[in-house]
């Protein structure tokens, strides 16, 4: 075999190898952040206080969905939406985003340093609520609730 055929081998081996990498990159960014956050949390373990932060959280945004579903029905006036946000002490606006209304309103919950990992800093985290209402302020669809951590990568 010449020395010319085997550099065009060699290179056609380097240009599929290539190719690969670049197809595989997101398959191999994802697999590398697992298994280091795998290694992060066997090395450091949560701290009870934040699992139990945790389960508060989750326990407030079930809490805040089965109410919203309970008194943001279909047909619900302006005044009773106005009454739920302030009852569960979310601060309420009235948008409008092209043809469309909605009422909308977010609670923050400040981290706690304790609770800072690898994953996620701290635990600092959001509820969301948001329900579509028509020109009147009527509620128009089921409203939507999300909880969600603000400082995951």
């Amino acid at each position: 075999m010449t020395l010319r055929r085997k550099i065009v081998i060699a290179a056609l081996a380097l240009l599929a190898i290539g190719a690969v990498c670049w197809f595989a990159i997101g398959d191999f960014r994802s697999l590398v952040y697992l298994a280091l956050r795998g290694a992060y949390f066997s090395a450091h373990a949560t701290p009870p206080r934040c699992k139990q932060r945790a389960a508060e959280f989750q326990a407030k945004v079930d809490h805040i969905r089965r109410d919203a579903k309970n008194a943001l029905k279909i047909g619900t006036k302006k005044n009773d939406i106005v009454r739920f946000f302030a009852s569960q002490n979310i601060p309420l606006i009235f948008d409008q985003i092209g043809q469309d209304h909605e009422a909308t309103g977010t609670l923050y919950f400040k981290g706690l340093a304790e609770c800072e990992n690898f994953a996620c800093g701290d635990d600092s985290a959001l509820i969301g609520v948001r329900v579509n209402v028509d020109i009147d302020g009527t509620v128009a669809s089921e409203p939507v609730v999300i909880g969600m951590l603000t400082n995951c990568m």
